[in-house]
């Protein structure tokens, strides 16, 4: 009965490396910018999936913020003197 009750105890803990998609990292800013700043601090880290999941949503965000943006004119545009 022991063992039992050890087993299904140690399943409902929290899983501290748990692995979460880009869309939850998406979702959830404020936990994506905490796990960057985490994998960031040791290589050995950024190559998890999970490290690599929140700085693709870290990519994602940062790209549609400059779909946001006007277009750039190079010049193309001006009328000729």
């Amino acid at each position: 009965m022991t063992v039992v009750w050890l087993l299904a105890a140690a399943g409902c803990g929290k899983r501290e490396d748990a692995e979460h998609p880009v869309s939850w990292y998406l979702e959830r800013q404020a936990d994506m910018q905490a796990k960057v700043a985490w994998c960031v601090d040791d290589s050995g880290r950024q190559q998890t999936l999970d490290c690599q999941n929140a700085t693709e949503a870290k990519r994602r965000l940062a790209l549609g913020s400059q779909k946001s943006l006007a277009p750039i004119d190079w010049g193309a545009t001006k009328p000729k003197p």
